[in-house]
């Protein structure tokens, strides 16, 4: 029995342009720290699980990348996706491929893009998953201690069963909720963050698969017995998260209280909360002259950005495109995509 990393790293980070592009998307960049993301995501999981060990799912277009990323992966550990249709069909195209090599195997399963600082504490928290996994089966989530009542992410209830104070079973999952709800929950001191990483045993979970998506299942097995038929069997699986096509159904379903200074750095305001500020509360990744100005966040990767008499905005530079926005504003950056698809600014995406 062998422990195995599943790396997803297929998203296209629209709320990240101008810095995310179709061709370079967020996995890819450098947001937090000198590396990628996608690279800190594997490092970070390096000292348990070796590259023999662990594959990545991305889309087609971005299999040249993950290689430039991680050089020494095998490269028939890297899916390339002909479409996205959600992390069910990534996480079981992948569990079916590791099946083949080694049936009785453990799989941690990590979105790419993801910030940890304490690095140490979460690897722990990935060891004690995968020996739980291992001695008793089941499925294991890690749930993010709240330090505030965020509506952007889906919440966790334990209902306080366990072997351990670590690890309690799940009562639910709650989808994003809204701030008087989320203020509740978080008071209440029985509900997580829903961090998107997870751990199971990889025939446990092919098993529920089968169980509660059995169209997925089919779809999976075909491609697993005729790879050719990627292009044409992909695109027809369902389109659904392994939240809640799998895990809200199954029945020995565990969360693992986990206070790793977290972030999924989804959108430009979280990435703000991450950076270094001065005595005005401004912060800069790149050139950046602030005048006269507070709780500015200004992000280049090239020209320099001057603020002047401004407060309460970010401000973010590519050598082809400016984006200012207010930092309430920042899930909508997607509408600008939009319109510059509809605009025929293809040449910017």
């Amino acid at each position: 029995m062998a422990r195995w990393l599943v790396i997803l790293a297929g998203g296209r980070g629209e709320r990240f342009w101008p810095l995310s592009r179709m061709m370079h998307p967020k996995q890819f960049l450098s947001l937090v720290g000198s590396e990628s993301m996608l690279r800190t995501t594997r490092d970070r999981m390096r000292p348990l699980i070796d590259d023999g060990h662990t594959w990545v799912v991305t889309g087609c277009d971005y299999v040249g990348k993950v290689k430039e990323n991680l050089p020494t992966l095998p490269v028939d550990q890297i899916l390339g996706e002909p479409v996205g249709r959600n992390t069910a069909p990534s996480i079981a195209w992948a569990a079916s491929s590791i099946a083949q090599i080694d049936p009785e195997g453990v799989m941690v399963v990590l979105p790419s893009d993801h910030m940890i600082q304490h690095i140490d504490k979460f690897r722990q928290l990935v060891s004690e998953a995968m020996e739980q996994a291992q001695e008793r089966g089941g499925f294991y989530t890690f749930g993010i201690v709240p330090n505030h009542p965020e509506t952007g992410y889906g919440y966790i209830e334990q209902d306080g069963a366990g072997p351990n104070f670590h690890v309690q079973r799940v009562a639910r999952f709650v989808e994003k909720p809204p701030l008087e709800q989320a203020e509740a929950m978080v008071q209440s001191g029985r509900y997580y963050w829903n961090s998107g990483m997870f751990v199971f045993p990889v025939m446990e979970f092919l098993e529920a698969v089968d169980t509660h998506l059995p169209d997925l299942s089919q779809g999976i097995q075909a491609i697993r017995q005729d790879p050719r038929s990627l292009d044409r069997v992909f695109p027809e699986l369902p389109q659904v998260s392994v939240d809640h096509g799998i895990l809200e159904k199954v029945a020995s379903m565990f969360v693992l209280r986990a206070d790793i200074g977290w972030d999924d750095v989804g959108t430009f305001a979280a990435l703000a909360r991450l950076l270094p500020r001065n005595d005005e509360m401004n912060a800069a990744r790149g050139h950046a002259v602030f005048v006269d100005s507070e709780n500015v966040t200004a992000i280049s990767d090239g020209p320099v950005v001057s603020c002047i008499g401004v407060k309460d905005l970010v401000v973010v530079a590519t050598h082809d495109a400016v984006l200012i926005l207010s930092p309430g504003r920042a899930q909508d950056v997607r509408q600008v995509v939009q319109a510059l698809k509809e605009g025929r600014h293809e040449h910017l995406l």
